[in-house]
């Protein structure tokens, strides 16, 4: 009696745990699929693929195609747009207290959502980018290498209500460290383009250095100059992946070849603008204006880092040049220059 009474105990648990996986089957992979391969344009209050099912799509794209080389693909245009995307007060929090602006950044009087602020909402959309079948690269890998960033109106106007974001992949090119590619981030409210960015990926071969990477044509002012030390601990590589969202965590603490955690480059784009904006005043980082940025190498954890910041203002343009570099080796991490025009200019 107690072994037909196990029996049909273990009957029970097999039917219940195969329909339990057939149901997160459904639901988390299948729909997601669904929707990945037939939608182009997504509304951000339904259903969205999945992270479990683009972690999926990211490992066997990384076992597919091969890094360093671009794949023959027809040209088919690869594009994701986002709409009916909403402010959301605790991102923006949660990215202010890790970028260097202050836990209680959104809530003080007069102060703007900040300039980086709108990379973060593309998140989603350049991992699903990167994982489709239609993308020449391999998702594993990928640098940062070169960022221009457009604001065209201030980066608030986003706060007034619905808008949209587009991720959509420009152009590549084979280079002597590997292939790159250009992925143009456009954020717009109403059909008018508030923030834009061109963020350039690099796919790199087995023989790529850091230091193989040109740097930009940018002159300090060593009068305006002034240098920001500060220390980067283990735990900001944890930190800021868990709120920039990345795919996949092992890129945290082996980003090629290094062997401790790394800080990504968002990361250190918003935090040059924070202090910036703190030492240089927020009129630097308003609109109209364009920012050129070049990553030279992530910043491994724990290490003690310098921020360098100088402008030039003129009657007719403003430009800012900053940089983040060790603390000791002086060795280059980020560099880049803000081109902002006058208000009359721009009247």
């Amino acid at each position: 009696m107690i072994n037909r009474n196990m029996d049909n105990f273990s009957t029970l648990i097999a039917v219940v745990s195969g329909v339990t996986a057939l149901y997160l089957f459904h639901s988390v992979l299948y729909t997601s699929h669904i929707l990945f391969k037939t939608h182009a344009v997504f509304d951000s209050q339904r259903h969205l693929p999945g992270s479990l099912y683009l972690m999926t799509r990211y490992l066997y794209e990384s076992l597919r195609k091969k890094r360093g080389t671009m794949r023959k693909h027809t040209n088919d245009e690869l594009v994701f747009t986002l709409i009916n995307c909403r402010y959301d007060a605790l991102s923006l929090r949660r990215f202010c207290s890790i970028s260097g602006y202050g836990w209680d950044y959104p809530d003080s009087v007069f102060r703007d959502v900040p300039l980086c602020y709108p990379e973060l909402l593309f998140t989603r959309l350049i991992t699903m980018i990167v994982c489709s079948e239609r993308f020449k690269l391999s998702p594993s890998g990928l640098l940062s290498v070169r960022e221009s960033l457009s604001l065209i109106d201030a980066v608030d106007e986003l706060k007034r209500g619905t808008f949209s974001l587009q991720a959509r992949v420009l152009e590549y090119r084979t280079v002597s460290t590997g292939v790159e590619v250009d992925i143009t981030l456009t954020a717009s409210r109403d059909q008018q383009a508030i923030w834009s960015s061109t963020l350039t990926l690099l796919s790199p071969k087995n023989t790529y250095r850091p230091d193989a990477q040109p740097d930009l044509e940018i002159t300090h002012d060593p009068v305006s100059e002034r240098c920001i030390s500060l220390a980067v601990p283990w735990s900001t590589g944890v930190r800021s992946a868990w709120v920039f969202g990345d795919l996949c965590p092992l890129h945290v603490f082996v980003w090629w070849g290094f062997a401790c955690p790394t800080a990504r480059s968002l990361w250190m784009f918003s935090k040059c603008m924070a202090e910036m904006e703190k030492h240089k005043g927020v009129e630097v980082v308003r609109a109209p204006l364009t920012v050129s940025v070049c990553y030279k190498q992530p910043v491994s954890l724990p290490r003690k880092v310098t921020i360098r910041v100088s402008d030039n203002t003129n009657e007719t343009s403003s430009t800012a040049s900053f940089l983040l570099e060790d603390h000791k080796t002086r060795t280059v991490f980020l560099s880049g220059q803000i081109k902002r025009q006058s208000s009359e200019k721009a009247d």
